[in-house]
């Protein structure tokens, strides 16, 4: 099954699912139960998941619960979003992580992606500059004209085509850098049609989506500017690679490998007095983890040596207290010009 697969496809794919759910369910409470142990990780991940362990229990129920609503709503051509279904969630125990990663068990299984399935997160990523999308039931979201933060699409299948007439997409890490760079009047002070963008942290796949979009079909450099830190490297690598809990052929429409560093590179703290703070516990933790991935590219991994081995961190909104326009005047105009990014 592919990203594309029909929606009576789907249907008839969860159908198949609850019966394997509600077969294994009533074997268990006869006491012959067919799957015995969760925990072992060679097992396929179904067979993890309906395990009758008690450990997996909430793993089994909430999965159940988003293959109902899922069924229902392909059924009836509805969408939701992830906010919609904790709070509909009938036993009232999930949280919200619990839906979020039940909906990335199901989709798995189904090897779908959920706006397959009529889900979708809550608006998160903003944009801004020169960018118009056109929606297939003829609205516009003109962003030329906006001026300021438009909320991306939540459904990115009801977007029929981008009008730009940008020179690059920037994309920084935290809604705090983009509300400062759009008050420090970033498209006059560049003077040039650019496209900037912000996932909020870790990005939603809307925001993903159309990052891919700009780069492939419109062709565009995609410039990063995130944290010199463990989270924010993890960012720039969800955006380049996608989610690790995700599979490649999903995730494909969602990378943008081409993307590019522009910084803070923690290499830099030798060379600038940046403002720095220590690594914390839980930083060096990701930082050992993500140290053996194996696919991170050269630059990036010595940048990641390099925090370790300095044990020192380097948050963007900090160095206003060099300058106050000092990212604007001086850091990223200088990167780019001189090609000085990862």
């Amino acid at each position: 099954m592919n990203t594309g697969t029909m929606p009576y496809t789907l249907v008839n794919n969860i159908e198949k699912l609850i019966i394997t759910f509600l077969e294994n369910l009533i074997s268990c409470k006869q006491g012959i139960c067919k799957f015995k142990s969760r925990r072992n990780q060679n097992l396929p991940l179904i067979e993890q998941i309906i395990s009758c362990k008690s450990t997996g229990a909430p793993r089994f129920s909430i999965c159940f619960y988003i293959l109902m609503e899922a069924h229902n709503r392909l059924l009836a051509g509805d969408k939701c979003t992830l906010r919609e279904l904790y709070y509909k969630d009938p036993a009232k125990c999930c949280k919200p992580v619990s839906i979020s990663k039940g909906v990335i068990d199901v989709c798995a299984i189904l090897q779908t992606v959920p706006w397959n399935l009529g889900i979708f997160a809550t608006g998160k990523g903003l944009i801004a500059g020169a960018i118009r999308f056109h929606m297939i039931n003829g609205d516009m979201i003109d962003c030329f004209t906006h001026g300021g933060a438009v909320v991306l699409p939540q459904d990115h299948n009801s977007i029929n085509r981008l009008e730009t007439s940008a020179t690059f997409v920037l994309v920084v890490e935290k809604e705090t850098v983009f509300s400062k760079l759009i008050s420090q009047k970033i498209f006059e002070n560049l003077g040039m049609d650019i496209i900037l963008m912000t996932g909020r942290g870790y990005p939603d796949l809307s925001t993903r989506y159309i990052i891919n979009r700009l780069s492939t079909i419109h062709k565009l450099p995609i410039y990063a500017l995130f944290d010199a830190d463990p989270f924010g490297i993890e960012i720039l690598l969800i955006y380049q690679f996608g989610s690790r809990k995700m599979s490649r052929e999903i995730s494909k429409n969602l990378i943008c490998p081409k993307m590019r560093w522009i910084g803070i590179h923690p290499t830099e703290l030798v060379i600038f007095n940046f403002p720095h703070v220590a690594l914390s516990a839980n930083d060096n933790r990701k930082l050992q983890r993500m140290l053996r991935y194996s696919y991170i590219k050269d630059g990036i991994r010595f940048e990641l040596q390099t925090l370790q081995h300095l044990q020192r961190k380097i948050h963007i909104d900090e160095l206003h207290s060099i300058s106050e326009l000092f990212l604007l005047n001086d850091y990223m105009p200088n990167k780019i010009k001189r090609n000085l990014m990862l």
